[in-house]
């Protein structure tokens, strides 16, 4: 009898196979060691924190923020590759494409998604935003409390109540900030995000660091109504997830699932899609709120659609020339120049 042999390029392309299921496993494992080490470290160490290096004394009274960034990135990023590994094949996973084979496009994120955990982004979104950014929720919360004596409370519900209901809060507010940056007046600032060419795992990071909606129409909200911090951790990791999900190269419309309660990738992609003659449509994490404010266009949307947007920009690891670009546009269009929106392709053209 002949040796029973493994087929690489069958098992990690199209069929599951052996190979596939090793790598399932794979992801499983290092998602619980990492899920695992996260949650022991949130015990371990304090809230607030001091170190003493070479003289100096580093005081951080967030030290579970950071905490949350480093093991996001180690524990979601990873495992939502596997994920999408496992279900398109090896040969046509972001994964493989941003190791073996990456695109300009792919570059630009690769770029982004460095640059932001380097929190350089952070520092130069401070300084385009005007300072915007550092308002305090928390703070605005306290002030409410103090000048009125009504202190605003989560209602006195089990976690695991509590998650679906922030989730909903936070996916309602989500929407319109998405709507707001869709506006003539936002759309240079979102149109980064949009500029993307080809659809990986790490396009969700693709954002302008002067895109400052999200402060004001998500986070200050959600602070404002007393939203629990532990609850909040795991609405955006949540959310997270999901962004990374939405923008693979899974080929997907989830069904009842992508058309009512979770965006699916085709869903996303259709957003995303270069062909503006029609409405753009599908600006919700959770498509509900499409529906009932009236901007849900298709059940089934194509795949292979063609993303992008009719700006050029210059894709590759040198991204400050576009993000200036862009944020050029943001300006003169709130000052009297020519911003139409982003179904106007004059207003895009190079400059």
């Amino acid at each position: 009898m002949k040796p029973a042999t493994l087929d690489v390029s069958t098992d990690l392309g199209g069929a599951p196979g052996p190979a596939r299921a090793l790598l399932v496993l794979g992801f499983l494992l290092y998602a619980a060691v990492a899920g695992a080490a996260w949650w022991l470290a949130l015990r371990l160490v304090p809230a607030e924190l001091s170190l003493t290096l070479a003289g100096h004394t580093l005081h951080t009274a967030s030290a579970h923020d950071h905490l949350n960034n480093v093991f996001l990135v180690f524990l979601l990023l990873p495992t939502m590759l596997g994920v999408e590994a496992a279900t398109v094949g090896w040969r046509d996973s972001s994964l493989r494409q941003l190791i073996f084979a990456r695109t300009p496009s792919l570059n630009t994120d690769l770029a982004v998604f460095v640059l932001g955990q380097g929190h350089v982004l952070d520092v130069v979104g401070r300084v385009m935003m005007l300072g915007a950014s550092m308002i305090s929720g928390a703070w605005i919360h306290e002030a409410i409390a103090n000048a009125t004596g009504v202190r605003l409370r989560p209602p006195p519900l089990p976690f695991a109540l509590q998650l679906p209901l922030y989730f909903a809060i936070y996916t309602f507010f989500d929407y319109w900030t998405h709507r707001i940056d869709h506006t003539k007046f936002m759309w240079p600032l979102h149109r980064y995000h949009h500029s993307a060419e080809d659809f990986g795992v790490v396009t969700s990071v693709r954002q302008h660091p002067a895109t400052f909606t999200a402060i004001f129409v998500v986070n200050l909200p959600l602070a404002v109504l007393g939203a629990p911090a532990d609850v909040m951790i795991y609405v955006n990791v949540l959310v997270v997830a999901i962004g990374f999900l939405i923008h693979s190269k899974i080929e997907a419309d989830w069904g009842f699932v992508g058309r009512w309660l979770v965006q699916s990738p085709n869903h996303h992609r259709a957003h995303h899609k270069l062909d503006m003659s029609r409405p753009t449509g599908h600006f919700a994490i959770a498509p509900i709120w499409d529906r009932l404010f009236g901007t849900w266009y298709e059940d089934r949307p194509d795949p292979k659609l063609t993303i992008g947007v009719d700006t050029s920009y210059r894709h590759g690891v040198f991204v400050p020339r576009d993000m200036l670009r862009d944020y050029y546009h943001f300006w003169i269009g709130w000052f009297g120049g020519r911003n139409d929106g982003p179904n106007a392709a004059r207003f895009f053209e190079k400059r």
